[in-house]
């Protein structure tokens, strides 16, 4: 099923924009939003391309109008809630709090689309959770969550929201449209934004040099196609089950996050100590055991 192939090469290219985002706010940029600000700027420009491309279908009603700003704005404060997480805490732990974005799309997704499974369905989606659980505790007794926990959580209830709002759309919309309305309904929550990070990033341009304009726009463009290939997902598969076989992320972000340890470790600083990998591998394999479920 392609839904499949694309769901996982989305998690792929993911993957590997988190592990990118990370070393920018390491290394170029303490101010978490100036990347959302070069990846809005591109969904415009990519936006703007298709219609010249192909054309945007016409609205069949006024709804969604609204519903494509909604899902943007979303998308925008999802995204300020990750950038947050990602500049405080290790980049596979943030990646695995990723997937308590499943178990709200499915909920919600049950609820307002009416997307019913299988017991075992649903024990795969449990397992991808307690998975995301294991690998993000700093330490296995510790009851308490960190700010980059509670960030990550609602980041991924408002990505459950988009996504099911994204669904939703897309019974009326080709996916190019849905994707187009979308990336320009988030103009009206980024343009203040823009106008905060504009003259920081000229800043860091300015001190760092043009390479850190072409970094980042290179991995937002990244994050632009993963999103592209997502809505292609959940335009031909069932959401629930496409945002739930993303979860498949940490799998690769950890991997680059270890690889980035061994070779630049003052770039991408990760805990690969026995205890802690066996830890980050036990939830990994919990995680694996839910997706076979969920396929």
């Amino acid at each position: 099923m392609s839904w499949i192939i694309f769901s996982i090469l989305a998690a792929l290219i993911w993957a590997t924009s988190n592990a990118v985002d990370k070393f920018v706010l390491t290394k170029w940029s303490k101010r978490p939003t100036m990347p959302m600000t070069v990846q809005w700027s591109i969904g415009v420009i990519v936006s703007i391309f298709i219609y010249f491309w192909r054309g945007f279908s016409l609205l069949p009603e006024s709804q969604v109008l609204i519903l494509s700003v909604t899902v943007g704005t979303l998308e925008v404060l999802a995204g300020i809630f990750y950038f947050k997480a990602v500049k405080i805490e290790e980049i596979s732990r943030i990646a695995t709090l990723f997937n308590l974005a499943p178990l709200f799309v499915a909920v919600l997704a049950m609820l307002f689309l009416g997307e019913i499974f299988t017991a075992s369905t649903y024990a795969g989606i449990f397992l991808v959770i307690v998975g995301a659980v294991i690998v993000s505790a700093k330490k296995p007794i510790r009851l308490t969550f960190s700010k980059a926990f509670l960030f990550m959580t609602l980041a991924s209830l408002f990505f459950a929201l988009d996504a099911v709002i994204m669904k939703y759309m897309l019974h009326t919309l080709d996916f190019w449209t849905a994707f187009s309305y979308t990336r320009l309904g988030a103009v009206f929550a980024m343009v203040p934004l823009m106008a905060m990070n504009t003259l920081h990033l000229h800043r860091a341009v300015r001190k760092y040099g043009k390479k850190v304009l072409g970094v980042i726009a290179l991995n937002e463009s990244l994050n632009v196609v993963g999103i592209i290939l997502s809505t292609v997902a959940t335009a031909i598969g069932y959401v629930t089950l496409v945002h739930a076989l993303t979860s498949i992320q940490p799998l690769f972000v950890l991997m680059f996050a270890i690889i980035g340890s061994i070779f630049y470790p003052k770039l991408l600083k990760e805990e690969i100590g026995a205890s802690t990998l066996a830890k980050k591998l036990a939830g990994i394999i919990l995680m694996i055991a839910g997706v076979i479920l969920i396929t």
